[in-house]
């Protein structure tokens, strides 16, 4: 139905979205890119289709666009958190090294500098969640401890934490921390089914598995 708005109305927002969507679905990233497109053309105010364009061209394998697409948000909007998770993952898979934690570090700063305290707390976050994705599960724990220890009621890096310590085979302090996850996190989250997945997948799959998922999905849900 949504094609057929679209031969009528190239331009119409909601029929795009439509598009969009479905073509994610199917993980038909080069169709999908078209339509994320022509939503920038239609909204060039709107920030989403910038990222998701940037997120496809990721999702394509074109890492060098993806940085520069990324960049270009980061420009105007340096402390996004999803520009910033989104360029440090291109960085990771094109084996960038250092210069990932020099770039969220530069931003954390900022963060302080401005004090932006939700905007600190997201990009500490991020750094603890790119140490796992590195396999640096010790350092990341111990972010994440220090998160907990400042906000105890924050649920994610109790989820965090939990996830690490599946990785490193400590069962009972994971569930633990995913039952304290449990207790926290807000009924109306709205990826709430999705962590409950790789609350699951810590319990039940390969170490492999669930690093290489924290990455490339988890990350994405804050």
């Amino acid at each position: 139905m949504y094609m057929e708005i679209l031969s009528r109305d190239p331009g119409d927002v909601d029929a795009l979205k439509c598009a969009l969507f479905a073509k994610m679905r199917r993980a038909e990233w080069g169709g999908a890119l078209g339509f994320a497109r022509r939503l920038r053309e239609a909204e060039p105010g709107e920030v989403e289709w910038r990222l998701m364009e940037a997120l496809l061209h990721e999702l394509k394998g074109d890492l060098a666009e993806a940085e520069r697409l990324f960049n270009e948000v980061l420009a105007e909007k340096p402390l996004l958190v999803r520009a910033l998770h989104g360029l440090a993952l291109c960085m990771h898979k094109r084996s960038e090294g250092p210069t990932v934690f020099e770039m969220l570090e530069k931003a954390l700063q900022l963060a302080i500098s401005e004090e932006r305290v939700p905007e600190e707390r997201n990009i500490k976050l991020l750094i603890a969640q790119m140490h796992v994705v590195k396999g640096q599960l010790d350092v990341a724990s111990e972010k994440l401890q220090n998160l907990i220890n400042e906000d105890p009621r924050d649920f994610r890096p109790h989820l965090c934490q939990g996830i690490v310590y599946a990785l490193l085979d400590k069962k009972e302090e994971a569930d633990e921390l995913f039952d304290t996850y449990r207790s926290l996190v807000p009924d109306e989250f709205p990826d709430k089914s999705f962590i409950s997945d790789v609350i699951q997948a810590a319990r039940v799959e390969s170490k492999d598995r669930l690093q290489k998922d924290f990455g490339s999905e988890f990350l994405s849900k804050k």
